[in-house]
């Protein structure tokens, strides 16, 4: 079962109260940077992660057009219903500051790569979305998002995931790689991630992918497939199902054909197209 820091409280909770049943996924942004974005990726990522759990779900979201275009571009699914549907309702909304697992402070900035360790903590960027959020203050240390025009009490509908916000550009096919390999309450500069490992990686996954797509196949071995899960299932831990990923490449004890397969499953979560290149270079 899916469980996941609810921003309300700061405690972990079940993301879902029955498995079997409708959840809605809504995505709250009001801007169209890549703040905003971030949004729409962990509130698809979150869809993704329930629907591998067996609970059926709908997204909300209404972006603005050029947003929802970008998002096309990263394989974000598009709305499928409506807000204040049936069903329980989790809310992703942006912030201006980190989480309390992961603060801005005054040191370097913020940066993810799925090649290194975790990143390092930097000041909150500007152009984070105007009304997601509020900054950090006396009232309010963790900077926790702000009720949002359409965003329903949360105190009487569901769950509050809380994003940081991202600064900076970076080339669209390495923003989702980039995305998720950075936890989501850890601000994001993208002038300080490593793009060159993170391009370097997806292509080198794709092109292993291919590979091992040829060789006799083999199921997930299952402790893979738990450490898998409990990595997703634990807060939604992006990051952690990539250490696996990177674990998995080089382990002499998992043959090539489970190595496909462990990465096709993972991919249904990830969404990074791991299997884009079979057949295109043998």
């Amino acid at each position: 079962m899916l469980r996941i820091t609810d921003a309300r409280t700061g405690e972990t909770v079940d993301a879902v109260r029955a498995r079997r049943g409708l959840t809605r996924v809504e995505a709250h942004v009001a801007g169209d940077d890549l703040s905003a974005l971030r949004v729409l990726l962990v509130a698809d990522v979150l869809a993704r992660a329930l629907e591998l759990g067996g609970t059926p779900v709908v997204t909300v979201a209404d972006p603005p057009a050029g947003l929802r275009a970008l998002a096309d571009a990263l394989g974000i699914r598009r709305a499928e219903g409506e807000r204040g549907g049936a069903g329980p309702a989790l809310h992703v909304v942006g912030t201006t500051g980190g989480t309390a697992d992961g603060p801005v402070t005054d040191g370097p900035a913020a940066g993810g790569s799925p090649s290194g360790g975790p990143p390092s903590e930097g000041p909150a960027p500007s152009g984070g979305p105007p009304s997601d959020g509020r900054a950090p203050s006396d009232e309010n240390p963790a900077g926790r998002a702000a009720v949002i025009p359409g965003l329903p009490d949360p105190e009487r509908d569901g769950v509050r995931v809380e994003v940081a916000p991202v600064s900076g550009t970076a080339d669209h096919a390495l923003l989702r790689m980039i995305l998720l390999a950075t936890p989501r309450g850890h601000s994001l500069d993208l002038a300080a991630a490593d793009l060159d490992g993170s391009r370097e990686t997806l292509a080198r996954w794709r092109k292993a992918v291919a590979g091992w797509a040829t060789r006799p196949s083999r199921p997930v071995p299952e402790p893979v497939r738990q450490e898998l899960r409990a990595a997703w299932e634990d807060d939604l831990d992006v990051p952690a199902v990539l250490a696996v990923l990177r674990r998995v490449e080089h382990a002499e004890d998992v043959p090539d054909g489970a190595r496909f397969e462990t990465y096709a499953y993972a991919d249904r979560l990830l969404g990074l197209e791991l299997t884009r290149d079979i057949g295109t270079q043998w």
